[in-house]
């Protein structure tokens, strides 16, 4: 699908958006799907803020387990928010089809563009080694290391891919 103008420059601002979000609260899985979540009307107030609280503990490769980049993370849960468009308390495997396919088509994508899709081996190849941000010393290092910086560039791409899949998905 070829986007529009208007479509363009709205991934530009959703990837500016999780840049800016990553700069100022700094975790990953949130502000890729708050970018996301704002910018295409994803849900009501409530329903986003909900699935932000689920978002909080999955940076850091999840509660700074090291396992898959919130990043990543933020931008299957946008895509389920942006996709899905039946009742999901309920079984519906014909419908769940899209999503899945457009999930797994984000995670190959992710992993392509990044090289990795956990956090300690994303920030290994980057950085040199993991930090660990839960400890003030070593969240420091990270900082003096460009790992924000780092983060918010993957946060934005990641927004902005999950952004793009869900509009080619509501214009199909």
């Amino acid at each position: 699908m070829a986007l529009t103008a208007e479509q363009i420059a709205l991934l530009d601002k959703i990837q500016a958006d999780g840049e800016r979000l990553h700069r100022e609260v700094g975790v990953c899985a949130r502000s890729t799907l708050l970018a996301v979540g704002r910018n295409l009307d994803l849900g009501s107030d409530d329903a986003l803020n909900g699935a932000l609280k689920t978002a909080i503990p999955l940076s850091g490769g999840i509660a700074s387990t090291r396992n898959e980049c919130g990043a990543l993370i933020g931008g299957v849960m946008a895509i389920g928010m942006g996709m899905v468009g039946y009742d999901p308390g309920t079984k519906n495997p014909e419908a769940r089809k899209p999503v899945m396919s457009a999930a797994k088509t984000f995670f190959r994508w992710f992993e392509k563009e990044v090289g990795h899709a956990s956090c300690y081996d994303i920030r290994d190849a980057n950085l040199g080694r993991f930090y660990d941000q839960a400890d003030p010393v070593e969240n420091q290092k990270y900082i003096e290391a460009g790992g924000n910086e780092m983060c918010a560039g993957l946060v934005g791409k990641a927004a902005r891919k999950a952004a793009e899949m869900i509009l080619e998905f509501r214009s199909a």
